[in-house]
């Protein structure tokens, strides 16, 4: 009996348990108001947040996206009432009425079409109508009255804008603090009751708001609600659904902002199953591939799998029915994935800069299928970007075929050029949009390798079943036909704000019955600008040394030697289209040199690195013996000496053991060379020159400077002490009685007399680090000194006086480099390491049109072709090899 009264007791108190937490449950619901229940059914754009001060001042903290709206004329008005309304929220009055807790932020159409502000959020139980007023008061705001709607009480707050005169309408009602600019929704909140249906009654919008984070910030926009917006946004003829505006009947999800742009991640609701739904909703979602062939001058791009449905064929047309018959043909060797793109050319009609891109189950195939349906002899052009490259382009006269097999997704795009890249067929308005996607694939210029598209890339998910893109700076002339002419004007002449987002797109994914969306705006506080490059060729890595020039002995063409930061080398034709790469073992270390080591007329590539000689053909290969063990690991680079211009090459190199080694051609020691010991390291290269018929070896370690014969003795004392600076070259001045020139540590400018004499004198104070070079940059027959120290450079001509002094405002600037274009047109160099960026700057100190340039390398200027125009070389942050054609180098 007592173990059943025991049971009894304990179920008892379980029930009871229960029964006090639901009431206490319900007690809090009747303290916690639910700020949804004031949204009415019409609203466009709903906004949730659990922290409003948080989300208000995130953008509006002068950074990111939201900050640019104020320099957009038509946004003006709305980035200055976000000011005041953040410089509101932060004042201590407000602070306990808007303290963490779920704020609604909602938009509505009124009779104009205008769009109205309605926000709405629970009270803490201690807060009153009162305390509402208190607030503002205590804010200073004191233009304000009081009324009464259906007998509650409303605070009636206008204001004035820069074109307009306004009124806010405050109220509390039922736990719930709500206003709006409109008389008539604060009027339908105030007669809202709990049982009648707000915005969550609404189509699918609950289904949205169930899929969305629970402590995110969450937006949602329900395109029926927004029949009048978009009149104002799109072209008339635009459908709801369908368009790359508005992917679905509603959608929206999770919120995020931050200084780099803003990013909506959640689902999109489609019931329109003949429009949108059917074109993209069978699709399973996948990874998509085509953007790795995509040129990274793509300004816009639309990917979608490929859901084939191919019209009937047309009666009585017979190009059409051929185009048919040509689609019946192809469709069962087409890939799961189809691309529309606009290719950004300079100069190229916006209407003939289409391309449609087929990724394909088998080339082989769809290409006999393509040469059977034309013909014997099919109409090709060759693309020929040098003279080992050709590739077929059909240039046809039908078009249509994106049309035929996936109508809802090509409309429109003609594509009567076709070409074969890879695995993929691709199909053009123009043959120079063909060409230009092919020369860039064989740079390797492909969005997959583009640092913008990487980064939209990390904020979007892996798999997806249609990609959309853009560039909407470079894509005003195509994305015009998608909005209204207002709008599209107001993006033209707000181009300069356009600029500074770098990119903007959505995907979209069908999923359990739902389709997840997600959206991602990315901001840089920059221009991206384009680039003027004649072309660029992507390295494994960035580049690790400065480009060199080397001449093709069979054709006599220019050729582009580099390295990366890996060691790979790799040799570039005109075009920019790598010839061979080699993994070398270590870093070439200084100069590089073309020999004809066996002096048939053949060119090799001649270098060193810290513990080899290397000598490669221009097939990289070793030549011979090489590469070649040096006898001691090196602390300079490599210098090549022809005594008497036989060929009969010396090579001449420092090692850790401080002592000079000469080798023959082949990589041998050189017989009766001594090899001469030096006091300090020798990290500068060797020189050698031949004054009045006698041979000197010029070498420089940390304290002396040493003049040596051919046999490594010393040839010639000086009278004087002469140290070099680290950052000084040693130059030859030329004349009746020519000297060598270098800086010492400090700054002084010493001459080397070929008879042991030492001049000295000081131009001005140097610190240890600067740069120092010897250059006749006016071409008057006389040398100028050259400096560059603490960001500044400085030439001083040969009467000592300065000619001028440029801040670069940067500490790390790498030269000065010497360039001569003609006897009367020379320029400097000048490299800034921290910013990546390239000048050249004129004898009077000017910098060059067009300069600076981006550039994160030494470079070299030649010339590629027999052209007037100058080629500059240089290796990119990005990993590309820059090309930057110089037309003129005069300012």
């Amino acid at each position: 009996m007592g173990k059943r009264t025991a049971i009894i007791t304990i179920i008892v108190l379980f029930t009871g348990v229960l029964l006090f937490g639901w009431f206490l449950n319900q007690n809090r619901k009747s303290l916690v108001a639910d700020p949804y229940r004031v949204i009415g059914t019409d609203a466009g754009i709903v906004i949730e947040t659990y922290d409003l001060k948080s989300l208000i001042n995130s953008v509006t903290t002068g950074k990111g996206i939201f900050p640019e709206t104020g320099n957009v004329s038509e946004l003006g008005e709305f980035s200055r009432q976000l000011k005041y309304l953040a410089d509101q929220i932060n004042k201590p009055g407000f602070k306990r009425i808007l303290q963490e807790g779920t704020f609604i932020l909602s938009f509505h159409e009124e009779e104009g079409g205008e769009l109205a502000p309605f926000f709405s959020r629970s009270l803490p139980a201690d807060i009153h109508f009162r305390n509402i007023k208190e607030a503002l008061e205590g804010s200073g705001i004191n233009r304000f009255s009081e009324t009464r709607f259906f007998g509650k009480k409303v605070i009636v707050l206008p204001y004035t804008g820069e074109e307009r005169r306004d009124t806010l309408y405050v109220s509390a009602d039922a736990g719930l603090l709500f206003g709006t600019t409109s008389e008539r929704l604060i009027k339908s909140a105030l007669t809202q009751s709990p049982q009648s249906p707000d915005i969550r009654k609404a189509g699918d919008f609950s289904k949205l708001l169930r899929s969305a984070g629970k402590n995110e910030n969450k937006i949602f926009f329900i395109f029926e609600n927004l029949k009048k917006t978009r009149e104002k946004i799109l072209p008339p003829e635009a459908p709801v659904t369908g368009s790359f505006i508005l992917p679905g009947n509603s959608l929206g999800g999770d919120l995020i902002i931050d200084d780099s742009g803003i990013t909506i991640s959640g689902y999109c609701e489609v019931s329109d199953a003949s429009g949108f739904e059917a074109a993209f909703g069978p699709a399973e979602p996948s990874e998509f591939e085509t953007y790795k062939v995509l040129p990274s001058s793509t300004s816009l791009f639309k990917s979608m799998k490929l859901v084939p449905r191919l019209k009937a064929r047309p009666p009585g047309n017979t190009q059409s029915g051929r185009i048919h018959d040509l689609a019946v043909r192809l469709l069962p060797y087409l890939g799961d994935e189809i691309t529309r793109a606009y290719i950004n050319i300079k100069d190229n009609p916006v209407n003939q800069n289409t391309i449609v891109i087929y990724k394909l189950r088998n080339r082989v195939q769809c290409e006999n299928i393509l040469n059977d349906f034309l013909g014997g002899d099919p109409p090709i052009r060759y693309f020929r970007p040098d003279e080992q490259t050709r590739i077929p382009v059909y240039v046809t006269e039908f078009s249509g075929l994106g049309s035929v097999i996936s109508q809802e997704f090509t409309k429109g795009a003609a594509g009567n050029c076709f070409a074969f890249y890879d695995n993929y067929m691709v199909t053009g308005n123009s043959y120079a949009t063909i060409s230009r996607f092919l020369y860039d694939n064989i740079l390797n210029k492909t969005l997959a390798n583009d640092v913008f598209y990487r980064d939209f890339e990390k904020k979007i998910a892996s798999r997806a079943g249609y990609l959309f893109y853009c560039v909407p700076s470079q894509s005003l002339d195509h994305i015009k036909d998608f909005f209204s002419d207002r709008v599209s004007q107001g993006l033209a002449s707000n181009k300069s704000s356009l600029d500074k987002i770098q990119s903007a797109g959505f995907q979209l994914a069908s999923i359990n019955g739902m389709i997840y969306s997600n959206l991602s705006v990315s901001y840089l506080d920059f221009v991206r600008e384009e680039s003027p490059t004649e072309w660029e060729t992507l390295l494994d890595t960035t580049a690790g040394i400065k480009p060199f020039f080397f001449t093709n002995h069979n054709t006599g063409a220019k050729e582009i030697f580099i390295q990366d930061t890996r060691n790979n080398a790799y040799l570039i034709n005109a075009a920019g289209r790598v010839l061979w790469k080699v993994p070398l073992r270590e870093k070439i270390n200084g100069q590089i040199y073309m020999i004809d080591y066996y002096r048939n007329g053949k060119y090799q590539l001649l270098f060193s690195g810290k513990n080899h000689l290397h000598l490669l053909d221009r097939n990289g290969n070793y030549v011979d013996r090489y590469p070649v063990r040096l006898r001691s690991p090196a602390t300079n680079s490599l210098s090549l000496i022809d005594y008497d211009n036989n060929k009969n090459y010396r090579l001449l190199i420092a090692g850790e053991d401080k002592q000079m080694y000469m080798y023959d051609r082949s990589g041998s020691v050189v017989k009766g060379w001594e090899p001469f010991r030096t006091a300090g390291y020798v990290s500068g290269e060797a020189s050698y020159y031949k004054i009045s018929g006698k041979d000197f070896i010029v070498v420089a370690d940390e304290s002396s400077v040493y003049l040596l014969d051919r046999y490594g003795k010393t040839r010639l004392r000086l009278n004087d002490a002469v140290t070099k600076a680290k950052g000084s070259a040693l130059r030859l001045a030329p004349g009746s009685e020519p000297y060598l020139i270098c800086s010492a540590p400090d700054g002084t400018v010493q001459n080397i007399y070929f008879n042991g004499n030492v001049k000295k004198f000081t131009l001005r104070e140097f610190s240890f680090d600067h740069s120092f070079d010897f250059f006749d940059v006016d071409g008057d027959g006389f040398g100028e000194y050259l400096f560059i120290d603490k960001g500044i450079l400085y030439l001083y001509d040969n009467n000592l006086k300065e000619m001028f002094s440029k801040d670069f405002s940067s500490p790390n600037l790498g030269g000065p480099i010497n360039f001569t274009f003609s006897s009367a047109d020379r320029k400097i160099g000048v490299f800034d390491i921290d910013r990546n960026l390239i000048y050249l700057i004129s004898q009077k100190g000017e910098m060059v049109k067009g300069f600076p340039l981006r550039g994160a390398s030494m470079f070299s200027i030649g010339k590629l072709s027999s052209g007037a125009h100058w080629n500059l070389i240089v290796g990119g942050a990005d990993r590309f090899l820059y090309n930057y054609k110089l037309e003129t180098v005069q300012k």
